[in-house]
């Protein structure tokens, strides 16, 4: 899916990143039930365009997060 196609489908957004091939469209969500009671929280979805194609989408701390994808298990023999 191209840029315009993804553009007519969930309208212009509400900002957009660019470095390279690389386009990140930055939607908010406005409508979610926690936006309406506090002002601070509005949750984001991206949709990354790589090369004018989308290569993949998701929320706020999905693409290039600095989160450990690991879980840490720490056995013990007792």
């Amino acid at each position: 899916m191209s840029k315009a196609e993804v553009v007519s489908i969930l309208g212009e957004p509400f900002t957009q990143k660019a470095q390279g091939g690389v386009t990140y469209l930055i939607y908010r969500d406005y409508n979610h039930p926690l936006a309406s009671s506090n002002s601070n929280y509005n949750p984001q979805h991206f949709v990354r365009i790589i090369n004018g194609k989308v290569e993949s989408f998701g929320d706020n701390g999905d693409f290039d997060s600095t989160k450990d994808p690991t879980l840490n298990l720490n056995i013990r023999n007792r």
